[in-house]
């Protein structure tokens, strides 16, 4: 695993992403960046806190709303 950005390296991401999903594989989490693994470390600990109007979850707008895949 390497260092990325002030973020944070991807190493710890990865263990702080394993500890609130521990059925998250740290092999797959390895192949994404170092900002991407804060974003969903973000979704992760929002999810953590009570929902109320006071703690939405807020989609960064470069992404889609509704994802598909069509399984290979």
């Amino acid at each position: 695993m390497t260092n990325d950005r002030a973020t944070g390296t991807v190493d710890h991401l990865v263990e702080s992403i394993v500890a609130l999903n521990p059925g998250a594989d740290r092999e797959w989490l390895i192949t994404f960046d170092a900002y991407d693994l804060n974003r969903y470390l973000q979704h992760l600990e929002s999810a953590l806190e009570p929902r109320a109007e006071s703690t939405p979850w807020e989609r960064l707008g470069d992404t889609p709303a509704i994802v598909s895949r069509t399984a290979a």
